[in-house]
């Protein structure tokens, strides 16, 4: 009887153990296209009219343009890129240390991976950064940015209105 009851016992604790891993695995899942579109339009909507026109787009690439280029002489090379990113990198693993603690490591470590985050800059990486590069001097200027900027902007504007909008990731049947 006794050890009936202690694996029954072991049965329920090995229910409820795995009841709570598959919970923190679900919350693990990928986010659904939808709200990933929500976190976008709320990123880049400056103006907060639930939409993101050409010029609001433009504007946070130049000012993402800005951080990329180090040197300031108007170009983003592909070093300067790489070298953004790894400064992300490092700040997030010293946030992913800092994460546990507690006081002003803590917050230090959150402030500085803010300031290292690369930001969206299209034709970062691969063949993007091939096909932006129009004249063909192995970096990119704000023109050559802006102008993929805008070819990913009427992509994405699916209804043609001007707009980037929730009406624009909704699936077509």
């Amino acid at each position: 009887m006794q050890k009936q009851a202690l694996i029954l016992g072991f049965i329920a604790a090995s229910i409820a153990v795995t009841g709570f891993a598959a919970s923190s695995y679900a919350a693990r899942e990928k986010i659904a296209p939808e709200q990933r579109a929500e976190r976008m339009i709320k990123r880049l909507d400056t103006n907060k009219d639930s939409k993101v026109s050409l010029d609001e787009m433009q504007a946070r690439v130049s000012t993402a343009f800005k951080t990329f280029d180090a040197d300031n002489n108007g170009q983003v090379s592909r070093d300067e890129i790489k070298t953004r990113r790894d400064a992300f990198r490092e700040a997030r693993k010293a946030w992913r240390e800092a994460k546990n603690e507690t006081g002003a490591d803590k917050d230090k470590a959150m402030e500085e991976l803010r300031e290292a985050r690369p930001g969206m800059l299209p034709a970062m990486r691969g063949k993007g950064f091939v096909r932006a590069d129009a004249d063909k001097n192995g970096s990119l200027s704000l023109s050559e940015v802006a102008s993929i900027t805008e070819k990913m902007f009427k992509r994405r504007d699916r209804n043609g209105d001007g707009f980037i909008d929730t009406a624009d990731f909704k699936k077509t049947l």
